[in-house]
């Protein structure tokens, strides 16, 4: 079979993990992994089997401390995607887990229809499928919350969306993984707060923008309620705190691919409507 090496630009789409071997020969074809990429701003989602049947769609602050570390068997990032020559690399802006030692990188190729991503850094092997062509309907926008102090992205392909939002505290600098600094807190609402990292994973149907899959559970079938500011330098996007009450989160543009479409009359509209 015949191989080629794409690059950068013909990489936006809506990519889904079919095969995996880890660097420990560990290997998995079940976790729920999407793979967001705009033009060059991306969101990833990974959640093992079975997650929502332990943590339900309770507020981070209601779930017990075996849920919470429930959570921290996802993996979520956002960033942007860099090439130099075949070799690709995923700059996390926005990671649930402390940052690693290692940076994120891999060649790319494709086998027929699979992207095969090999690791450059660690022996990783994964397989990625299209999910669907979008054409040229791809756009993305990096954002800031700078009284929050923190960091967002929203990356639209075809029908799909990616959102993450960081938390307003960021993790301790130390390589100690997240699990380990959520059983070391000493209440659950400490907990918490080092999981409140949203990455989510939505389809846009008509004027709906409907979160599917969450690193935050309450956030499951939560609409996103993307609505461009006044000004036009700014989004308003529907959030919710740990304890589960919704508010409105205004985002600066910081930078912008292309046009993300918004739901028809939200420009100067009121989120709280």
């Amino acid at each position: 079979m015949s191989w080629s090496h794409p690059v950068l630009a013909e990489l936006p789409g809506v990519w889904r993990r079919t095969y995996v071997r880890e660097a420990d020969g560990s290997t998995d074809r079940d976790s729920a992994v999407t793979w967001i990429q705009g033009p060059s701003l991306f969101g990833d989602l990974r959640q093992p089997p079975g997650l929502d049947q332990v943590v339900g769609r309770a507020a981070l602050a209601d779930l017990d401390r075996a849920q919470l570390l429930a959570l921290c068997e996802q993996k979520a990032f956002a960033g942007t995607l860099e090439q130099q020559g075949e070799a690709f690399g995923w700059v996390r802006r926005i990671d649930l887990h402390p940052r690693a030692a290692l940076p994120d990188a891999g060649t790319l190729h494709r086998e027929g229809e699979v992207l095969v991503e090999q690791g450059l850094h660690e022996d990783y092997l994964e397989h990625w499928e299209d999910v669907e062509q979008v054409g040229g309907e791809v756009a993305a926008a990096l954002l800031a919350d700078p009284a929050a102090g923190c960091a967002g992205l929203l990356v639209r392909a075809g029908s799909w969306f990616g959102y993450a939002r960081d938390r307003s505290e960021p993790l301790p600098s130390s390589p100690v993984p997240l699990a380990e600094l959520v059983r070391g807190c000493g209440s659950r609402a400490e907990a918490a707060a080092l999981l409140d990292c949203e990455v989510s994973i939505g389809r846009v149907r008509g004027e709906r923008w409907e979160i599917l899959r969450s690193t935050l559970p309450q956030r499951v079938g939560a609409l996103l309620r993307p609505e461009l500011s006044r000004s036009g330098d700014g989004l308003r996007i529907r959030d919710t705190d740990p304890q589960g009450h919704e508010h409105t989160r205004a985002w600066e543009l910081t930078q912008a691919e292309g046009a993300v479409r918004l739901p028809a009359g939200s420009c100067g509209g009121s989120a709280d409507d």
